[in-house]
């Protein structure tokens, strides 16, 4: 289940993203220059794009899913060891427990196929398991899962006679492994990439395989505590599994599940079922990347220790009403869905709890919670792309846990609060794409910021804000279209761990420093759509990871640009280098060979409004930046 093998680095000038990371230990996991190309060709919406992007980070995504997802499975282990008596000394998953398969009872007298469907049948309607219509109708998963357990299933498992029995291990052991059957079937069992042993002859609760991460143990498939005789299943983890279909309603006869997760599955769809009302140790539920449409089930609000929930990229909706009372949540992730409520401070106030809450890309409406900025425990707040409005709270009192805050493309105004400087532990601040007025406050050189986007607001006519050159700790700085004029300071030369430097669309003037030829870590520099002058400082020419520089737009450069891809020590090969170097009156001179943009030629467009590198991070990779994309087909449309 390694897909390391089908994804491969490409080359810098045919990419339509830069990788952040080079030939480092995650480069084998990008997307391949044909996968990025049929991207950009289907001109795909940003959800689709982000949803394939998402694919390609797969296996380190599913490393670090392991990591977060382990701690809690522990937690779980723990607090169900306590529930029955039992001491607790190790927050680390169960180890596994063999068990060999179970032989065949003896039934005596053994009935034939057909008695025991028609009595697994009345068992399984007079107990509710499953509809009579539902196991009724050829081709259902219901019908196909009766069929496989009364004449198929080699084990041959006793049929419970009497609806009393349905608390006896015997019963619960036919029900799990009927249900488990259903939910192969309703998922296009025959279908998925790898079948961990499902509908084998093996005990259900040997459906799975081991994985190992380092010393940690984790079990893919179906797993019981228990073991194999008298287990209940406590796991449902198959992870880009190729999985279709629906989630049935039997998911409710696993009262003992503290693990259910099936992300980047992509094509899972319907709606939830409303079939978590029994579930009191379910402490993970993963859902990732499929195509589940509906709202959150009414039978959520049973779940009492529930910590982590990923629904993010599907098509839900409606609002978070059965889930704002669970105060064990601590890891919520719903981004990339249709959700819709207007938030307020009362939206999550029982999230006592609450380490990191993505809401990005979705529908909410109302102000930003003041109460998430001040909150105990909340490390990553992430509600860009929605309909939010008004302007950000203030930060009355120091809070050292925050150490994400996305709140760009919304409807945002007023200035950038003073005391945002009491976000001590910040380091990733985006408050770009959004109607923010005043100074860009100097209050924020008090936060020791890796990550600092301004980009398209309203603020104030200003030079470049001298304390920015005093931010040293900054990799990613962007003032896109800010309103700032005045010369770039001579001093950006000393951010010196700079991967990108944007300064796109404003109006500033004089001449490019030649101290910016300094920072041999930046990757991205934009300084296009201004109103420089003289020449582009050969020093540039030098900077080893130099994949993006904009010029273009600033009618007083001159001079020649192809000294860029001949120095020697300078990358040479650019995913994109723009000038002013086309159509009957170019003001630089720069080779085709050299420059992939040239403006002024009729076929080039140069509104570079695609030229935007705002990130938008995954849970599944701690909300870290793997490489820089642009969408290229957006800036070519636009």
């Amino acid at each position: 289940m390694n897909n390391e093998e089908d994804m491969a680095t490409a080359d810098a000038s045919d990419m339509n993203d830069i990788d952040l990371e080079g030939d480092g230990p995650d480069a084998s996991q990008l997307p391949s220059v044909e996968e990025v190309r049929t991207n950009q060709s289907l001109a795909p919406d940003a959800n689709e794009t982000k949803r394939r992007r998402k694919k390609c980070y797969l296996y380190s995504a599913i490393l670090l899913t392991l990591a977060l997802i382990g701690l809690i499975i522990g937690v779980a282990v723990s607090k169900s060891k306590s529930r029955s008596g039992g001491s607790a000394q190790s927050v680390a998953p169960p180890a596994p427990v063999p068990s060999p398969t179970r032989k065949a009872p003896t039934a005596a007298p053994e009935m034939t196929d057909a008695e025991r469907e028609k009595a697994a049948r009345a068992f399984l309607m007079t107990t509710g398991v499953s509809d009579e219509d539902d196991m009724t109708n050829s081709g259902t998963p219901q019908h196909k899962a009766l069929k496989w357990i009364s004449k198929e299933d080699t084990l041959r498992v006793p049929i419970p006679s009497n609806p009393e029995d349905l608390g006896t291990t015997k019963a619960r052991k036919f029900v799990q492994r009927y249900a488990l059957a259903t939910f192969y079937y309703a998922t296009e069992g025959d279908s998925w990439f790898y079948p961990f042993s499902f509908l084998s002859g093996k005990d259900e609760c040997e459906w799975y395989e081991i994985h190992t991460e380092g010393e940690e143990v984790y079990f893919w498939g179906a797993h019981c505590e228990g073991g194999s005789d008298e287990g209940a299943v406590s796991q449902i983890w198959l992870p880009n599994n190729d999985m279709a279909g629906t989630i049935p309603q039997e998911l409710e006869q696993f009262t003992n599940l503290r693990v259910f997760a099936l992300e980047y599955n992509l094509n899972i769809t319907g709606t939830l079922p409303d079939a978590f009302h029994s579930m009191p140790d379910l402490s993970v539920i993963v859902l990732t990347n499929n195509m589940i449409e509906g709202k959150i089930p009414s039978s959520f609000k049973k779940l009492s220790n529930l910590e982590f929930l990923a629904v993010d990229d599907n098509q839900m909706e409606g609002n978070l009403n059965h889930i704002k009372d669970l105060d064990t949540l601590k890891y919520v992730y719903l981004e990339d869905n249709f959700f819709a409520e207007s938030l307020s401070d009362s939206t999550f106030s029982g999230w006592s709890k609450l380490k990191q809450l993505d809401l990005s890309d979705n529908e909410f409406s109302g102000t930003v919670p003041a109460s998430l900025l001040n909150h105990e425990h909340l490390t990553v707040l992430d509600l860009h792309d929605n309909d939010l409005t008004g302007p950000i709270p203030e930060v009355p009192s120091k809070q050292d846990k925050l150490t994400y805050l996305a709140l760009h493309k919304n409807s945002l105004s007023g200035p950038i609060p003073s005391t945002i400087k009491h976000l001590q532990a910040l380091t990733d601040l985006d408050l770009s794409h959004n109607q923010l007025t005043g100074d860009i406050h100097e209050s924020l050189k008090h936060l020791n910021l890796v990550y600092l986007f301004l980009g398209e607001n309203q603020f104030d006519a200003n030079p470049v804000p001298a304390f920015l050159s005093g931010m040293t700790n900054l990799t990613e700085l962007s003032l896109k279209h800010t309103n700032l004029h005045g010369p770039i300071p001579d001093s950006f030369g000393d951010l010196t761990d700079l991967y990108l430097l944007d300064l796109d669309k404003n109006k500033l003037t004089g001449t490019i420093p030649e101290s910016l030829g300094n920072l041999d870590n930046l990757i991205v520099l934009m300084l296009n759509r201004n109103r420089l002058t003289g020449t582009v400082p050969q020093a540039l020419g030098n900077l080893p990871a130099l994949g993006v520089l904009l010029v273009d737009g600033n009618d007083g450069l001159s001079g020649s640009l192809d000294f860029m891809c001949t120095s020697t020590g300078g990358n040479g090969t650019f995913f994109a280098l723009s000038a002013d170097c086309g159509g009957d009156s170019p003001t630089i001179d720069c080779s085709n060979a050299c420059c992939n943009i040239c403006c002024g030629d009729p076929d080039e467009k140069c509104d570079d409004m695609g030229w935007t590198a705002n990130y938008d991070p995954i849970w599944e990779l701690s909300y870290e930046r793997y490489r820089f994309e642009f969408d290229m087909e957006r800036r070519m449309r636009e």
